[in-house]
């Protein structure tokens, strides 16, 4: 059984669901519901997840970790977390395209010292 299944499964005895009237609700099989829940199968669309959990009537954090468990059931859970640990470093990557601002600057004696530095340094090193 997979994540998803153990939820499905879970949430329908918890809350005292009818198989048949989700079933009826969903316009599927009886049949193909009891494959969700025994997790032979996973339903084949995130709208058909989305619909599972309105006629169940889970809470919104309720129906994100069944969309997530859902994800987690379709693609594997190896493939899942390895896109997740993608997604999170992608996101909370630092902007680098963006410059940092120096607030101080140099007086005027000290800057031209070290680019005369600079400059004697490159006339005189051999590359």
């Amino acid at each position: 059984m997979s994540v998803f299944s153990d939820m499905l499964q879970n949430y329908v005895h918890e809350k005292d669901v009818k198989v048949s009237a989700l079933a009826s609700y969903c316009d599927m099989e009886r049949s193909t519901f009891y494959k969700f829940i025994t997790g032979k199968r996973e339903p084949g669309s995130v709208e058909l997840v989305e619909r599972i959990a309105s006629f169940i009537k889970l809470t919104p954090l309720e129906t994100h970790q069944f969309r997530e468990a859902w994800k987690m059931a379709r693609i594997g859970e190896t493939t899942y977390y390895t896109r997740k640990s993608v997604e999170h470093f992608l996101t909370d990557f630092p902007n680098k395209s963006v410059l940092p601002v120096c607030s101080f600057t140099p007086p005027t004696k000290i800057f031209h010292l070290i680019l005369m530095t600079h400059f004697h340094f490159l006339e005189t090193a051999s590359f």
